[in-house]
């Protein structure tokens, strides 16, 4: 047998950069720690865990310090991992607002920026997209050669091999857009081009009602309707993409491209308060209706805006047990400018569920917010950056970079 060549490196055992990963992710996870801490936590022997840590620090991975005198771990060394070797950027394309924000390797949201959408041209809104990049950039103190990677959020149903957009509904300016090149061409970084219902769905499993729930669904009722489907602890995004677009389902007449009588988003709220509007003489509702004044309306007990939340609690909860009827989930989380006003309607709408499925789910209002899509978004966009700056320090394995969980 030959001798091994002299003077060529050693490869790093496969085991070895799990376990390095392993450590940095405690560190993300949990924040400084002392080296007895974390071997415990991820299970290894102290002499190979400090042995991890010393080559972590030579990467300049992570860093050791000594506690101040306050501190209860001041006896002994603490590491934690550097968050700022690079950033993510995500990037939220909506019908009345582009936003953006800058995330560390911690996933510590450095900054946020929203910029009015004034015009639905793919000109105009690119001009957007700069302007809000620009300004997180800004207040984060970061430039966008710091930046690692980029995830979008994009209405419509994006083809995950080409980042081609298609469907984009509210926004038909995107259709046939290879938005995935176009953000390389604007920023100079190939992004993860996502649906933003799905971003939604991330978010709801790393930091909302979906932690630790391993098949649930998000319902977003607003300007437009749609759905995000996590089973076994997954993303489905079905065989194009177009898994959760749950406007195609054909409840009543088929032929109906409108979904009239189901149709639960903004630009059916309107048509339904002006068909129920001659029943309701004394109402304070007058044209042009808005969703806001016909959800505070309801709020106040008007009665045709009560009548119009009625109906509006019905036609969720029939996409809500269409949903669970076919998957089979734990939890639906409405989402949405409607359904994140619904918790003063929830009650019916649960009701109805409970009297359609034999096993319904239970239903929860969605906690984040408008920043819904920018928590997925920086999800995904923080874990590709940790993979790529893993790799760059280390020289390790790389990993492929995919769109999501």
């Amino acid at each position: 047998m030959k001798n091994a060549a002299v003077g060529i490196p050693a490869i790093p055992s496969l085991m070895r950069e799990i376990n390095e990963r392993r450590v940095i992710d405690t560190l993300r996870s949990n924040g400084a720690l002392h080296a007895a801490e974390i071997a415990r936590l991820i299970g290894l022997s102290k002499p190979t865990t400090s042995d991890i840590l010393r080559g972590l620090v030579d990467f300049n991975l992570i860093r050791e310090f000594e506690p101040g005198e306050g501190d209860s771990k001041r006896a002994r060394l603490v590491y934690e991992a550097i968050s700022d070797l690079k950033v993510s950027l995500a990037i939220d394309i909506g019908t009345r607002f582009i936003r953006a924000a800058i995330g560390d390797l911690n996933l510590t949201t450095r900054a946020e920026a929203s910029i009015p959408v004034n015009s639905l041209k793919l000109s105009d809104l690119t001009k957007v997209m700069h302007q809000a990049v620009d300004k997180v950039l800004k207040e984060s103190g970061y430039k966008l050669k710091d930046v690692a990677t980029i995830a979008v959020g994009t209405p419509g149903v994006v083809d995950q091999k080409t980042g081609i957009v298609s469907i984009a509904g509210t926004i038909s300016a995107l259709d046939g857009v290879n938005l995935a090149e176009l953000i390389r061409q604007e920023f100079g970084i190939y992004p993860t081009v996502e649906n933003d219902i799905n971003l939604v769905t991330v978010g709801e499993q790393s930091a909302g009602h979906g932690v630790g729930i391993n098949n649930f669904a998000v319902l977003s009722v607003g300007s437009g309707l749609g759905s995000g489907i996590v089973l076994n602890g997954k993303l489905h995004r079905g065989h194009r993409g177009a898994a959760g677009e749950v406007f195609y389902v054909p409840f009543g007449d088929p032929h109906d491209t409108h979904r009239s009588a189901t149709n639960p988003s903004g630009d059916r709220i309107a048509e339904i308060t002006r068909e129920l509007a001659k029943k309701y003489k004394k109402s304070a509702l007058v044209e042009p209706y808005s969703t806001i004044e016909i959800l505070n309306a309801a709020k106040d007990g008007d009665e045709l805006g009560r009548a119009v939340i009625e109906q509006e609690a019905e036609r969720i909860a029939l996409y809500v047990a269409a949903i669970s009827a076919i998957v089979d989930v734990e939890l639906v989380v409405l989402s949405g400018g409607i359904g994140r006003q619904a918790e003063f309607f929830i009650a019916p709408i649960r009701k109805l569920v409970n009297e359609i499925l034999p096993f319904p789910p239970k239903i929860e209002i969605s906690k984040l917010g408008d920043s819904g899509i920018l928590v997925g978004a920086l999800q995904i966009a923080t874990a590709q950056a940790c993979d790529l700056v893993f790799q760059t320090q280390t020289g390790g394995i790389p990993k492929p970079i995919a769109g999501s969980m």
